[in-house]
């Protein structure tokens, strides 16, 4: 064949079937295109521009195709030598911008064409012709060669046409129908209606004109449904031309690679290559190498970004068996493919769990024999795996069973059970070795894949289990240290003696070795634990019969007696035990004298608790009584012995239930504020102090005097102070204005300046609440302000510039100096109820209450008397300079609705403006 047409570079749209050059030489022998099936020049065309005319796109290739159509390679089969890719990219224009595949060599063998391609537009061809010479007119128009292949276009045929260039195509594939009624084949996959006319010019040349009818819109697409079907199932198609070496890319696989990422053309050439140069290479190999017609070759191409394609490709054939082209699917498995590595991992992941877990793991199949088990069965049974695979089932039990039909042990349930997972309880099994080992046996039955029943073992040894509870259950009953009983031990034993007939006599003595921690601190906690344990063996040594010690925690020791008569009554047997928690004892050569406060109770100073039943109080109820009359002990005095009554433990109960009871009230909003005044001596009412109420649903009106050592013992304090200050700021925002503003004073004993939050607390409740600064009063006791950091002094400056003012309550109880007092940000301090009681009648409290109104003033400070119920406190203050006055003689506790009252009515009467009861009688103003 010869070689001799001529090169033309890059020419888009080469035409299925015809060669990329110019006009090949005819071999003998060789078939033309007239003798193939008259269907293919339109199979032809679809391969060139994709499904329903348009060209498919071009993305770059993955990580993997580093080496895709490597020069020497690619395509040494069938490509051209022009070889080329058609379609469009994105942006790209559907006829134009086609590259040629690097290296493609001619296929071997004649080229198989009747006509030959002309030159492109504005080159010279075989016949040295400049076709862009050509005056076209400015309609739609082109000239064509004497093959029919486009050589010139005018700017209003590529209008037309959607854009794009279609030099180089034949004008079949452009053009279809009669000239009288043709469609010309747009870009876009459309067909515009257009009328022909032809002039034939020299050179072998005709001049085409396209008049477009008036209804020359595009023709819908007959190839829609085949793109929603790709859209659908994620996938496209791509045709490479054997002869012509052209690639063509579905609009559906165009946009794939663009949904995708993909960009399927880069510099080593188009994604799909590496396919189409596989195939190509067994085609190379001959006949023999060559698959069946009917056979396709899949692989995976994984391009950047993380994507997993598959890529079928088959061989289109002429009819008499020749390769025509290359038909290839390509698909976007990566949901799959990733499905798959997670239930390929998931099923490592179990294997390697069942290899790690200890316990013993076995699957059995559907004839009841072991068909794999894990490392721990091996060692339970001492046999490795080989040799447990293929044992039957009733081999391994160690005592005989009863089969069932088909040889499986009664101990296995059929799948159809209503109960497919069971546990047994106790399984003997036998070891390799002869010797059985009992077992807890967990068997769960399941069908497997094919139907038949399939078993999964979890075999535990029983044996090793029982050891493991020995020891936990001496661990949970015995102290460690000393190996007497622990807590639970002595509360064991303490509810058998109490459940025996001599209950009355039993009796529980508890110990608490005073500032035990000391030792720790001064010698260490090794010689604190020799301490300990010295003391142990004394109580264990020396106790009288019928007694049991124990130890409950750190330094504090328990005696359980069983018979306290015995021992001359509660009283004798508690002098016993502090005596022998007490004394000298040597520590690393170091003397150290202990005592001990030591309580006892009896079964009948025991209070129920909510687990007695209807014999009487249980172990925990006489240790809670003996704990309680150790804590009165140490109130006494160190070493000393207090008998528990029911007196003394009711208290410690009751503590507890009203501190869940006041939490609940918290949270619950059912707390209540009345209010006080504070008023001048002309009796106008200049603020009223906030007092907290609580009326139980079940016990009443609950004293404060009550309640709030509840709330200090239980740490609620900071909560309870939180729940006035917002109830009474915001009641206060609501009070009338006649004239001054009333201020609300608020006592704090939990939330405190030198809290890191007392700031923005207090900031954010009255900010919340919208009540002027100026109208807040807080109050803290003297005892709360000593030695206050520099960030609680500078949080109380903030609120005191604000407008906020700070009250001294109960000041001269405490302990603070007048030094102190001089640097604290406080405008008013208040004379406790305790100097104002006999300021008329006593002359200390006279004094005292003077000298405290006299250090007030020499520091610029107001001052306010609490208690005032009388005309002639009233008096004697007043002459002392007291500024305001607080007390039954002006008003008790007001609810709301009666405060409000008093500040509409312009305030209270007081003996400056009354006329004095007789006997100063309080609250008859």
């Amino acid at each position: 064949m010869s070689e001799q047409e001529p090169r033309t570079g890059h020419r888009p749209g080469a035409s299925v079937g015809e060669p990329a050059g110019g006009r090949a030489e005819q071999a003998p022998g060789v078939r033309r295109d007239r003798d193939r099936d008259p269907g293919l020049a339109g199979d032809l065309a679809r391969a060139f521009a994709g499904p329903g005319g348009t060209p498919a796109g071009r993305t770059r290739p993955g990580p993997d195709d580093e080496q895709l159509l490597a020069p020497a390679e690619a395509l040494n089969a069938a490509a051209a030598p022009d070889a080329e890719i058609s379609g469009a990219g994105v942006g790209e224009p559907p006829f134009g911008m086609a590259r040629r595949l690097p290296g493609a060599p001619r296929p071997p063998g004649p080229v198989q064409s009747d006509t030959a391609a002309g030159p492109g537009p504005g080159t010279v061809g075989s016949t040295g012709a400049d076709h862009s010479a050509v005056q076209l007119p400015p309609s739609p128009a082109l000239v064509c060669d004497a093959g029919g292949v486009v050589v010139h276009t005018n700017a209003a045929l590529r209008r037309l046409a959607g854009s794009a260039d279609p030099t180089g195509m034949r004008l079949p594939q452009l053009l279809v129908g009669p000239d009288s009624d043709a469609r010309l084949v747009r870009a876009d996959r459309r067909l515009a209606r257009v009328k022909v006319v032809r002039w034939n010019q020299p050179g072998d040349r005709t001049v085409v004109l396209l008049t477009p009818f008036p209804d020359a819109a595009p023709a819908p697409s007959d190839e829609a449904p085949a793109l929603d079907l790709e859209r659908a199932t994620r996938s496209g198609t791509w045709t490479f031309d054997l002869q012509a070496g052209t690639l063509t890319r579905s609009e559906g696989l165009v946009e794939l690679y663009r949904a995708l990422g993909v960009r399927p053309d880069g510099p080593d050439g188009p994604i799909e290559g590496e396919q189409v140069e596989r195939v190509c290479r067994m085609l190379r190999r001959g006949p023999e190498a060559a698959p069946e017609p009917t056979t396709a070759h899949s692989s995976e191409i994984r391009p950047e970004g993380g994507a997993v394609l598959s890529c079928r490709t088959r061989i289109d054939r002429t009819p008499g068996g020749a390769p025509l082209r290359l038909i290839g699917t390509v698909q976007d498995i990566s949901d799959r493919r990733r499905a798959e590595s997670r239930a390929q991992r998931s099923g490592q992941r179990f294997a390697d769990l069942v290899a790690a877990i200890t316990t013993g793991v076995a699957m059995l199949d559907g004839r009841g024999r072991i068909v794999d088990a894990n490392p721990a069965l091996c060692q339970l049974l001492d046999a490795d795996l080989e040799t447990l695979r293929g044992v039957p089932a009733r081999s391994l039990s160690a005592e005989p069973g009863s089969d069932r039909r088909g040889g499986l042990p009664d101990w296995l349930r059929d799948p159809s059970h209503p109960e497919p997972t069971y546990r047994i309880e106790w399984l003997p099994l036998l070891r390799a070795d002869g010797t059985r080992v009992d077992c807890e046996v967990v068997v769960n039955a399941a069908p497997s894949d094919d139907g038949r029943p399939f078993w999964l073992l979890v075999v535990t040894d029983v044996g090793e289990r029982r050891r493991a509870a020995d020891v936990l259950r001496e661990a949970d009953t015995v102290d460690p240290l000393t190996r007497l009983p622990n807590r639970a031990g002595l509360l064991e034993l303490a509810d058998r003696l109490l459940a025996g007939t001599d209950a009355d006599r039993v009796a529980v003595v508890c110990g608490d070795v005073d500032d035990f921690s000391r030792v720790n601190t001064g010698l260490g906690h090794d010689a604190g634990d020799l301490l300990l344990i010295e003391l142990a063996g004394r109580l264990q040594r020396e106790l009288p019969y019928h007694c049991t010690a124990g130890r409950l925690s750190a330094d504090e020791f328990a005696v359980v007696c069983a018979d306290v008569d015995e021992v001359g009554g509660p009283q004798a047997l508690a002098a016993v035990v502090a005596e022998l928690l007490r004394g000298e004892v040597t520590v690393a050569g170091r003397p150290i004298t202990l005592t001990a406060s030591v309580g006892v109770a009896g079964r009948d100073a025991a209070l129920t608790g909510p687990h007695a039943d209807a014999r009487g109080p249980r172990g925990d109820d006489l240790l809670r009584s003996a704990e309680v009359a150790v804590r009165e002990a140490k109130q006494r005095g160190r070493g000393t012995v207090a008998v528990a009554d029911r007196g003394a433990v009711a208290p410690a109960r009751r503590q507890l239930e009203l501190e869940a009871e006041l939490r609940a009230a918290i949270e619950g909003d059912a707390l209540r504020l009345e209010y006080q005044p504070v008023v001048a001596p002309d009796g106008t009412v200049l603020s009223a102090e906030a007092l907290l109420r609580w009326s139980h649903p079940v016990h009443g009106e609950v004293s404060p005097g009550e309640f709030l050592p509840v709330a200090q013992r239980g740490g609620l304090q900071r909560e309870l102070d939180l729940w006035v200050l917002r109830s009474a700021v915001t009641e206060a925002a609501t009070w009338p204005r006649t004239g001054q503003a009333v201020a609300v004073a608020v006592n704090l004993a939990g939330l405190l300046p030198a809290d890191p939050s007392f700031l923005a607390d207090v900031t954010a409740i009255v900010e919340g609440a919208g009540l002027p600064w100026n109208q807040l009063v807080l109050e803290l006791v003297e005892t709360s302000l000593v030695a206050l950091p520099r960030p609680a002094l500078d949080a109380m400056s903030e609120l005191v510039h604000r407008g906020v003012r700070f009250a001294v309550d109960d000041f001269g109880t405490g302990y603070s100096s007048l030094a102190r007092l001089k640097e604290l940000p406080a405008q008013t301090v208040k004379v406790d109820r305790a100097f104002v009681t006999g300021v008329g009648t006593d002359p200390a409290d006279f004094a005292l209450a003077r000298a405290v109104v006299e250090v007030a003033r020499a520091m610029g400070r107001k001052t306010v008397a609490e208690g005032v119920e009388t005309a002639e406190q009233f008096h004697v203050l007043r002459g002392l300079g007291v500024d305001a006055f607080q007390g039954w003689l002006f008003a008790r506790s007001l609810r709301p609705a009666d405060l409000h009252r008093v500040l509409r009515g312009g305030g209270l009467p007081t003996p400056a403006t009354s006329a004095t009861p007789p006997e100063g009688t309080p609250n008859l103003w």
